[in-house]
């Protein structure tokens, strides 16, 4: 789902929006519990994990976080996602 998105432009920030509204809480959650365990602790940073939770946080209360943090969130959300096909 990667996507290039223009935060100066709203029908990117529109897509960026429905892009984050894609994953759930628990979603967010599964992706948290994933990286944190063992064979997986060192795919991402304590940062990384910290704007995982962010995000689900977010979801989790029908809010959104900044712009900028919803693109990191959603790069690292398919991050994930591939670090899982590649260990399957």
């Amino acid at each position: 789902m990667s996507r290039n998105y223009d935060l100066s432009d709203p029908t990117d920030l529109e897509m960026l929006k429905s892009d984050f509204e894609f994953y759930k809480a628990d979603e967010w959650q599964k992706m948290i519990d994933w990286s944190l365990e063992e064979g997986n602790k060192k795919v991402l940073s304590y940062d990384e994990r910290g704007a995982l939770m962010i995000a689900r946080k977010k979801a989790l209360y029908k809010g959104h976080p900044s712009y900028k943090q919803m693109v990191w969130a959603l790069k690292i959300a398919d991050k994930v996602e591939e670090a899982k096909k590649k260990k399957e």
